[in-house]
């Protein structure tokens, strides 16, 4: 059952709608030559999950592959002050109390395939790992891939990497951009930059309703 999965690179998924697998691209060109330019929209990360392909066949390797899973971070650490003189830290844990049950039903070649299957198509279960716009994709899709850019770091601290990643893009039509502006601003510097209110508020909406865990700021 293939599900969402596809082995293609690029999906078309609706008319403006692509989703890129970067694991089968060679280096950030490849991605950026299919990246559509001079075009705005919004545009979401999401966690590729890669077990390891002999997982399939060995229980033990599958068992430890799904405890590494489990076990990273799932979203950024926030910080904040409190008053009068102190700050404090909070970070992702994930707690697993069905080792036991893991490591029997790993045996069972039926239970691997089933977990396999349902990563290949985690894409229809899990929150997008960032959400955000741009008056101009191509601009800002190639920020978050430069060394050491914010989103990127972000990522490597919680054990994720962007070039593994699925990226969703969908293309505002001319009403969503009625700005025109093709502006180079880049988002990992979290400012502010002209574009439509519109197409603000759509990344706002998407936001607040599904939680991107790397995002730091909505709106």
């Amino acid at each position: 059952m293939a599900w969402l999965y596809s082995k293609d690179v690029v999906q078309q998924l609706s008319e403006n709608v692509l989703l890129y697998d970067l694991a089968q691209m060679r280096g950030i060109n490849a991605l950026l030559s299919r990246i559509p330019k001079n075009t705005g929209g919004i545009y979401a990360w999401y966690r590729r999950f890669e077990l390891d392909p002999d997982a399939k066949y060995d229980s033990s390797i599958f068992f430890t592959s799904i405890l590494d899973e489990l076990y990273k971070a799932h979203s950024a650490p926030r910080e904040t002050r409190l008053p009068p003189s102190n700050r404090i830290i909070l970070k992702s844990e994930t707690s697993f109390q069905k080792e036991s049950a893991l490591k029997n039903l790993a045996d069972n070649p039926c239970f691997r395939e089933l977990i396999f299957m349902l990563l290949e198509n985690s894409i229809l279960f899990q929150q997008p790992l960032y959400i955000g716009k741009a008056s101009n994709l191509y601009n800002r899709i190639r920020s978050h891939l430069y060394e050491n850019s914010l989103l990127r770091e972000r990522l490597k601290i919680a054990g994720h990497s962007i070039d593994r990643s699925r990226l969703l893009v969908i293309t505002t039509s001319s009403e969503l951009n009625c700005n025109g502006s093709n502006a180079d601003d880049e988002d990992e510097l979290e400012s502010e930059f002209s574009e439509s209110e519109s197409e603000k508020l759509v990344e706002d909406i998407l936001s607040r309703l599904f939680l991107p865990s790397f995002t730091l700021r909505y709106g």
